[in-house]
């Protein structure tokens, strides 16, 4: 019974801080997602300004994933390179070890007052702020502090289940027993994955070893195991994405493989000097085993980033090369805007073709709806998407009507139908994004957004009408367009 009301404990504290963790993510989006945008968006190409970016933004929203889940979608919407993202990346994975070194101080306490219960309290401060404020901005406010109080309050649960299961002797044995560094490795890829936050199971492996139920070297390969498990949530995200959005979660992977594969090596060459991670750590921090986890995910982090930083271009070529596109992207200036917008198409197509023959989106992705920053950017591509083809269709009914070339006629049928589909989808998309709590600049967006989608129905629908009335000219002699003059005082042709 006490190992099983430990459980009940675990699981209460573990959905506490998951719940805590979206809070803090949430409102911190909805406050200053309008200034990580820009952030992003200034982004220059200089490699350590993305990593700054990328480290102050998930340190911010406390979540690498979701930091991760926009950079995707940001590339996935044309707006970042995937240079640019993959050092936001970088950044991402320094930007969440401020978790770790937060749950190892909520730990840390005096004889007279825990640090922890202090921050507890933020989440009774936040909940009142929210109950009696009436500014909306205050209100989230309330909600940001109410989600950072309850981080902790999920961590003291969470501490206090370790603690009752650090009574059970066959538990405590059972875990001692698990020694290999690669079954370690597999459980905490396994776990992050499952709950689709490393910063969660870094939480729980610095209770769990202040508990004294792991041992700090099992807690170091669960941590390097949660690096990788956390990669799920950027793969979930690059799911029926643009080529360059999928490179950006193999790169994510890519990344912390190496960065894990590295450690192991040197942590297997200290082993063979008579020394070893841990017992380096225990020298540097004493006494403080939870500080030297935290310090160890830290280290891991940055060194990984900048030993990675100098082979950024080589890492974005490797995985060019590993998921090739499957035709080649015409896009650059000078080219005829005929062309342009045909090889868009053929890309559009594609992307359909493997989603089995039905139309699809070619930037928005219902995944990212969560994370309103970067659905935002990937709504104004498909627009401006959604608007090219509407202009090759009118000139393609224009020839129809003008010239009688009925060419064209399949693929105009097929990219109406196309227009049609993914009209209809954007319009619910923008439905569920009005719902959400948006700054004013994002609600005038989309209502500007609505606006376009109205006007772009008038265009298909001129095309169409183009089409039937060359029907009805088919028997007639071409136009010479150079004899048509337009009054402009009279508005005859």
């Amino acid at each position: 019974m006490l190992i099983f009301n430990a459980i009940l404990e675990l699981l209460a504290g573990m959905g506490v801080f998951l719940i805590a963790m979206k809070m803090l993510s949430t409102n911190v989006e909805s406050l200053a997602g309008s200034k990580i945008k820009n952030m992003f968006g200034k982004l220059s190409k200089r490699k350590l300004a993305g990593v700054g970016i990328g480290t102050v933004a998930s340190a911010v929203i406390q979540s690498s994933g979701a930091v991760t889940v926009m950079v995707i979608g940001f590339v996935n919407s044309g707006v970042m390179s995937l240079v640019q993202a993959t050092t936001i990346i970088y950044g991402a994975n320094v930007g969440t070890t401020i978790t770790a070194q937060i749950v190892a101080l909520g730990l840390l306490g005096t004889n007279f007052i825990s640090i922890n219960a202090i921050f507890c309290a933020l989440a009774g401060i936040g909940a009142f702020i929210m109950l009696f404020a009436k500014r909306d901005s205050v209100k989230k406010i309330g909600g940001l502090t109410a989600g950072f109080g309850m981080v902790f309050v999920g961590l003291s649960l969470m501490t206090n289940s370790m603690l009752n299961l650090a009574q059970s002797p066959q538990l405590v044995n059972f875990l001692a027993s698990l020694k290999n560094p690669i079954l370690l490795l597999l459980a905490g890829i396994l776990i992050t994955a499952i709950l689709q936050s490393s910063s969660a199971v870094t939480g729980l492996t610095i209770t769990m070893l202040f508990g004294g139920l792991l041992t700090l070297n099992q807690g170091i390969y669960l941590t390097f195991g949660s690096n990788i498990g956390t990669c799920v949530v950027a793969f979930i995200a690059a799911i029926g994405s643009i080529t360059n959005a999928r490179r950006a979660a193999l790169i994510h992977l890519l990344f912390n493989v190496f960065g894990v594969t590295l450690f192991v090596i040197i942590d297997l060459c200290l082993n063979f000097g008579g020394t070893s991670f841990a017992h380096l750590l225990q020298v540097m921090f004493p006494n403080v085993p939870v500080t030297q986890l935290a310090m160890m995910h830290t280290i891991f982090n940055v060194i990984s980033v900048i030993v990675m930083l100098p082979f950024t271009n080589m890492l974005v070529k490797l995985t060019e090369k590993m998921m090739p596109n499957k035709q080649k992207n015409d896009l650059n200036e000078g080219k005829a805007q005929y062309d342009r917008l045909s090889t868009i198409l053929k890309q559009s197509k594609t992307n359909a073709k493997e989603g089995g023959e039905q139309p699809n989106f070619h930037y928005v992705q219902k995944l990212t709806l969560a994370n309103h920053t970067p659905a935002m950017a990937q709504v104004k591509s498909e627009v401006v998407h959604m608007a090219e083809i509407a202009l090759l269709n009118f000139n393609r009914s224009v020839n129809a009507k003008v010239k009688f070339d009925y060419s064209a006629k399949k693929e105009f049928e097929k990219d109406d139908e196309l227009l049609e589909f993914m009209k209809r989808e954007t319009h619910k998309y923008l439905s569920q994004l009005s719902k959400k709590q948006n700054s004013s600049s994002d609600e005038k967006f989309i209502d500007t957004a609505f606006y376009a989608l109205a006007e772009l129905e008038q265009i298909s629908n001129y095309s169409k009408n183009n089409f039937g009335y060359a029907n009805i000219l088919n028997n007639k002699k071409p136009i010479n367009l150079e004899n048509i003059c337009f009054s402009r005082t009279k508005g005859e042709i």
